[in-house]
């Protein structure tokens, strides 16, 4: 007994001294904050953006062992931030210097439109990079100047997709791969019964390709004063890694090492030393203001996969958002509701849910609009169909209004390669049906085959009410097609393109509301340990930044495909046919 309670105490005592330790850490952090961040005359609004734009900030799955995504800037506020400098005598100008970035193009176009504002207000814009990827080169091009590394490079060489098949894999390997779809473009499940894309997807694929080379090259020349022919040229030859090229073609200005560039700022503004201040920091020396108008707008962002379960940052799942129109709902001072879709689809299932919210959210007589960003495709479609009104960017991807499931099937591989062999005493016809071991019967997968049929023909009735179209006109455009916005404003999916400001406007439109103020969902809370990291980091107390050694896109292409397979075996899935990484 006796070692019973030395080892019990021990122990108490180490959780003591632990939490000693954390709170000490915690209180120099607090501490060393002597004074609170600000922004000096004459400085300049420093933009890099080496992080994955989220659209709400702080909206972004923690991942293990890696700290580097504390207090992430999303496009909310990134934008905002851009808007407020507008209007701040403080803030001289903007240097860009987005090398290598990565987002999208919509969300890369709306930042530069918000640059554009920038410098119609009279102030200057600068760009320098050692190289800019594609993404970054589109916010570089809205500079009054670009400079370059003498050793550096523009990489404009269009777009495209890398997908892996497995067919061969599984005649290998004997892991083989039960797939049911419905919809002759919904090829998420093709890479595991193909070797290759079906010429439907690649159709739909070369489509939206297109519509992102043809914005691209008309981004550049409208904003480098080039023909539009030589642009769209220069991308699809592919710019060659010479700097001396990107000078002769007009794409940058001049070639500068980040020193000279940062002397002729100071030249610039007769200043010896030059103040480049962090978005971040700028967004925490001026937070957006409260306005006192008694009309609200709630904007609800839905960004990320379409989960099942769990209640992850990130992600759309109903353990928060359930919380979020309960709220909404109750609240009668808000009249109408922005639901802000960033998706690829996912789970069926939390898709339905999602839309039955929003439906119960016009039942209360608020009044809905959906503002798509990057995605809205599949369940990132289907969650915001009954919308009164859909407003989509011209590159955001959207419909691919389809399902599929799979389950794989391990049992050949076990037996032939493995030497294991499977026996089973069952009490059902069906007992069986989705084990992994255990081969499906020709009615089992024409239950599985009828059970995903039956999600697709849920999803084109669904469309087809929120459209006011008949589900004949549905299935036409249906199919699991992809579509670009400005396409699917043409086959009615969309009712006109425009940004989330736009579609804001359209609510406040409706609402007859000359002011308001607008409030953002979910609200997006830290854990004390993301708070304690974060408050030592600002404290410079910790610097810790701990990476995959795998090459990123590997990493999210393997992560991707992990999470497809283990989604499809749960329910059938209305998600995008592919991941798309866009640089």
């Amino acid at each position: 007994m006796r070692q019973f309670f030395k080892f019990v105490f021990a122990s108490c005592l180490g959780s003591i001294l632990a939490l000693v330790v954390i709170v000490f850490f915690f209180a120099m952090a607090m501490g060393d904050r002597s004074a609170p961040p600000t922004v000096d005359d004459g400085s300049v609004l420093h933009l890099k953006l080496n992080y994955p734009v989220p659209e709400l900030t702080d909206n972004v799955p923690q991942q293990q062992f890696s700290f580097s995504q504390r207090n992430t800037l999303g496009l909310d506020n990134v934008t905002r931030v851009i808007a407020h400098a507008t209007g701040n005598d403080k803030i001289r100008g903007i240097l860009i210097q987005t090398e290598s970035v990565f987002m999208n193009p919509t969300t890369a176009y709306a930042i530069a439109e918000e640059i554009e504002s920038f410098k119609e207000s009279g102030k200057w814009v600068y760009a320098y990079g050692d190289y800019f990827n594609q993404s970054g080169y589109i916010l570089a091009s809205m500079a009054d100047s670009i400079y370059l590394n003498p050793n550096g490079f523009v990489d404009l060489r269009g777009y495209g997709t890398v997908s892996p098949y497995f067919e061969n894999f599984s005649k290998k390997t004997g892991i083989e791969f039960d797939v049911y779809f419905a919809g002759k473009y919904k090829s998420a499940i093709e890479p595991y019964y193909r070797t290759e894309s079906s010429p439907e997807n690649r159709f739909q694929t070369r489509e939206f390709l297109d519509e992102y080379h043809q914005a691209l090259a008309g981004h550049i020349a409208d904003r480098r004063s080039l023909n539009t022919e030589v642009t769209d040229n220069l991308i699809f030859e592919g710019m060659p890694p010479r700097s001396d090229v990107c000078v002769n073609e007009g794409i940058v200005d001049r070639l500068l090492y980040e020193e000279d560039v940062k002397e002729l700022l100071k030249e610039t503004m007769d200043t010896r030393k030059l103040k480049l201040v962090d978005p971040k920091l700028y967004n925490q020396v001026y937070p957006k203001k409260k306005s006192s108008s008694p009309n609200k707008i709630a904007v609800v962002y839905a960004e990320g996969p379409v989960a099942f379960a769990g209640d992850d940052k990130g992600n759309i799942n109903m353990k928060v958002y359930d919380r979020v129109f309960d709220g909404l709902i109750k609240n009668k001072s808000i009249e109408s509701v922005v639901i802000r879709v960033n998706s690829p689809g996912g789970s069926s299932f939390t898709s339905d849910k999602f839309l039955k919210r929003i439906k119960d959210l016009q039942n209360a007589g608020k009044y809905v609009v959906a503002s798509f960003s990057d995605y809205a495709a599949s369940g990132g479609y289907y969650i915001a169909a009954s919308a009164d009104k859909i407003v989509a960017e011209p590159t955001t991807l959207t419909g691919s209004i389809g399902a599929y499931s799979m389950i794989p099937d391990f049992n050949k591989a076990s037996v032939e390669h493995l030497g294991i062999n499977w026996d089973t005493v069952g009490t059902g016809l069906q007992t069986f049906i989705y084990s992994t071991f255990i081969p499906r019967s020709e009615r089992e997968n024409e239950i599985l085959q009828m059970s995903t049929e039956k999600t697709y023909e849920q999803f084109k009735k669904i469309v087809a009410e929120g459209r006011s179209m008949s589900v004949r006109q549905i299935e036409e455009i249906a199919q699991g097609r992809v579509w670009t916005g400005r396409d699917a404003v043409g086959v009615g999916l969309v009712d006109t393109l425009g940004g989330i400001q736009d579609a804001i406007s359209v609510a406040a439109e409706e609402m007859e509301y000359d002011d308001y103020k607008t409030l953002k969902y979910p609200i997006i809370k830290k854990t004390f340990w993301e708070q304690l990291l974060e408050n030592l980091d600002n404290a410079g107390a910790i610097e810790v930044n701990v990476e995959a050694p795998l090459p990123r896109i590997f990493t999210e292409e393997f992560r991707h495909t992990l999470n497809l397979i283990e989604n499809a075996c749960f329910e059938p899935q209305m998600r995008l046919p592919f991941h798309l990484v866009v640089n």
